[in-house]
């Protein structure tokens, strides 16, 4: 699959191995992700504990616009209700925050980084890091569990997503790599120092403004 994929011209982007975590080593408030599609794209959430990741889940009707017919390499929830985690999904109707456990969230899991340089971030692959500082890991669980009643607002896949979720958990600042065109992360990086980098457009991109 990944040689038909390499002729129809698709690179997968590289991670680092470092950020693999297995779930005896996750703590409360940890800010994860799993891949999809091949590493196409990741898809983000927080753990708060008994194998619970709390996480802004994508509507099917987005999750399958773009990627159909795409094998993934962490398959996306089934539909039927799970014994455990039970897909619940409490406020009002188009609320899509939800809690699932670590076994319909995904199969592999990595850490996402925070407080990266931004040298580091423009040549990291998307939906890895943040430049931002994290909150405590406390207040993280809490805001977690708060959105999980009060809602996120309506998921959007390049305003409002999984990414956007996690980050605003963990630092209070919406952010999402993701949703950057890849010219401004590969093209221009390799040519522009790192104080010419139009950060201030970047974080307006990256907060789906």
């Amino acid at each position: 699959m990944e040689k038909e994929m390499e002729r129809n011209q698709i690179k997968l982007p590289q991670f680092d191995p470092s950020c693999l975590i297995e779930e005896k080593d996750l703590k409360l408030g940890d800010h994860i992700y799993a891949w999809r599609a091949w590493r196409l794209f990741s898809h983000h959430g927080i753990y708060v504990g008994n194998g619970i990741v709390i996480n802004f889940n994508t509507p099917d009707t987005e999750s399958t616009k773009s990627i159909a017919n795409i094998p993934k390499e962490d398959a996306s929830p089934e539909s039927e209700r799970c014994p455990r985690c039970d897909y619940m999904t409490p406020g009002s109707p188009g609320v899509t925050i939800v809690k699932t456990c670590l076994k319909h969230f995904g199969s592999t899991f990595y850490l996402y980084k925070y407080g990266v340089s931004w040298f580091e971030f423009y040549t990291t692959p998307r939906g890895t890091c943040c430049p931002f500082d994290a909150k405590p890991l406390q207040e993280t669980v809490d805001t977690a569990w708060e959105k999980l009643k009060t809602g996120f607002g309506e998921y959007n896949t390049l305003t409002n997503n999984c990414e956007h979720f996690a980050t605003y958990c963990k630092t209070g600042i919406k952010f999402c790599a993701q949703v950057l065109p890849s010219i401004i992360l590969v093209e221009k990086a390799q040519v522009l120092p790192i104080d010419q980098i139009p950060v201030e457009k970047l974080l307006r991109i990256t907060a789906g403004k």
